[in-house]
């Protein structure tokens, strides 16, 4: 299950977490409405990363902490550390793949 958050929850999920799936998107962008059913797909089939998602409408900072310049993106954090992106649309196999699955 994705479960939509703001900064300061994301911020408390990385350090309770040990694998993290962030998709950072907003309600106006085509490619984020094809992503988004992707993560949810993904997120079932995996059990083992918390998957999240952050408007950056909403949540600017978070986009800016990140340096995320184009959406959708997604952040995949290990221990609290970032260690993968991917920026635009992307396969099912893809998000698979940044997961190291």
């Amino acid at each position: 299950m994705v479960k939509e958050v703001n900064g300061k929850e994301l911020d408390e999920a990385l350090n309770s977490c040990n694998k993290v799936l962030v998709d950072l998107w907003a309600p106006w962008c085509g490619p984020c409405r094809m992503l988004g059913p992707i993560v949810d797909k993904v997120s079932e089939e995996v059990n083992d990363v918390c998957f999240l998602k952050v408007n950056i409408d909403d949540n600017e900072d978070v986009a800016i902490k990140y340096g995320v310049e184009s959406i959708p993106t997604l952040l995949v954090f290990e221990n609290g550390k970032l260690a993968n992106r991917s920026v635009g649309y992307v396969p099912l196999r893809k998000v698979l793949d940044l997961l190291g699955k």
